[in-house]
């Protein structure tokens, strides 16, 4: 019985895929924008913190979904590590 559950967890979590907080295109901006708020407070040391603090309030404020989802991308963009370093333009 033991192995049976084990087994059945194990396929559970294998078969599971994981979400950062955010996707694109999926008309809707709300995800983005709260993945930005969740990593902003986090990211204050990164070049481009205040830039991205701009693009994200003209995200919210965007006329479209997409352009909302444009600027946002570029606001976490700002403050994302890749391979351990914060993009500095």
């Amino acid at each position: 019985m033991r192995i049976l559950a084990m087994a059945s967890i194990l396929l559970i979590t294998a078969c599971s895929t994981a979400d950062a907080g955010h996707s694109t295109g999926n008309d809707t901006c709300d995800d983005d924008i709260l993945h930005w708020s969740n990593m902003i407070d986090k990211r204050t040391d990164a070049p481009l913190h205040a830039k991205s603090v701009i693009m994200a309030d003209l995200a919210q404020k965007a006329t479209s979904v997409w352009k909302c989802e444009n600027f946002m991308e570029e606001a976490l963009r700002m403050i994302r590590k890749t391979d351990g370093e914060y993009p500095t333009e």
